[in-house]
């Protein structure tokens, strides 16, 4: 069974604007009713908190329904079913595919959400008909054989292949640890063999206990010259950051696959297998679903379920397996001895 030592807090961020400026940010989207205003209000907020991901998200979906409704503002009162219903047929029409359609609508859903809290409009639920859900995803995670072979895999000492084998290894080691919160870390987070960070993407706070095989891969890449674990960042600047993360993400992909065909591993590697090997491996060491799910940080436990529902099946297969081979290894062993006492 997988050792896991880990502490889940969930915190959750507030703006440090005053009562009077968080007042001054909403006025523009109460004095005109406007949910294409709120929208990119709250794309910058979300910027501000350096979310930038989400913050994606949400530009990327607005401009869509913007595009879908001809570049026209969008009023709270448009935001009913029927415009939402409309715009998931003309996303389809578009060929788009189930997940980033779910995607669009799950971010627009979040914007207008915020509105209804802020006071701005009345829930009248324009998202209820159309798909918000997860389709099951495509197997990512490798063996546990895969692993070994990677960390026995000959690389050029000080190259920045290694680099990426010994960070992939540590996003596994580190109960899946996201590869863009790993970029970030930072010495500072790292105290009394605990490691401590954010979720970039749900912001829920994480404690691992570091072990031998994490220190190790830390202790490789030390250096006093910066405030990064890791060396793929430079800049403090939370922006600037964020766009070299953008870059080296990008090679970072290119060489795990790389990578992962010199080692003799015969699915494609990208930075979500090592999350979605650590899920596997768990889920079938019988670590309990919701342990599972605080590791990876959802705060959703369906979007874990759909993590692992691939092998499901497997483990159940593999548990029967284990019990019948118990059973009939006790009934030989009984037959054995009563052919000796005859």
């Amino acid at each position: 069974m997988l050792r896991i030592s880990i502490v889940f807090k969930v915190n959750i961020q507030r703006s440090n604007h005053s009562p009077e400026q968080r007042k001054e940010e909403e006025t523009s989207s109460v004095v005109s009713g406007s949910f294409s205003t709120f929208a990119r209000e709250e794309i910058v907020r979300t910027r501000r908190m350096h979310r930038h991901s989400t913050a994606g998200n949400y530009a990327t979906a607005l401009r869509s329904l913007l595009k879908f409704h001809g570049d026209k503002n969008i009023t709270f009162s448009d935001m009913g079913c029927e415009l939402i219903d409309a715009y998931g047929a003309w996303l389809q029409r578009k060929g788009v595919c189930k997940d980033t359609l779910s995607c669009y609508m799950r971010s627009l859903r979040a914007i207008y959400n915020k509105a209804v809290e802020h006071g701005l409009t009345e829930q009248k639920e324009p998202f209820k008909n159309v798909f918000t859900g997860i389709s099951r995803t495509r197997k990512r995670s490798i063996e546990k054989t895969d692993i070994n072979k990677l960390r026995n895999v000959k690389v050029k000492p000080g190259s920045f292949m290694q680099l990426v084998r010994d960070v992939f290894l540590f996003c596994f080691y580190a109960c899946g640890m996201p590869f863009v919160d790993v970029a970030f870390l930072k010495k500072s987070q790292i105290t009394d063999g605990v490691l401590a960070y954010h979720r970039r993407k749900t912001n829920q706070f994480v404690q691992i206990k570091l072990e031998p095989c994490m220190e190790e891969i830390i202790n490789r890449y030390r250096s006093d010259d910066r405030s990064y674990v890791f060396p793929f960042l430079t800049s403090q600047d939370e922006d600037t950051a964020y766009r070299e993360y953008k870059r080296k993400f990008t090679y970072y992909n290119k060489v795990l696959k790389i990578l992962g065909k010199q080692a003799g591993i015969n699915k494609a590697l990208s930075s979500y297998v090592a999350r979605h090997t650590w899920a596997t491996l768990a889920f079938m060491s019988s670590v309990d679903m919701p342990v599972i799910a605080q590791a990876l940080g959802h705060t959703n436990i369906k979007t874990t379920q759909i993590y692992v529902e691939d092998i499901g099946n497997d483990k159940q297969n593999w548990a029967n397996k284990k019990l019948l081979n118990e059973v009939l290894e006790e009934h030989s062993s009984v037959q054995e001895a009563a052919s000796v006492q005859e």
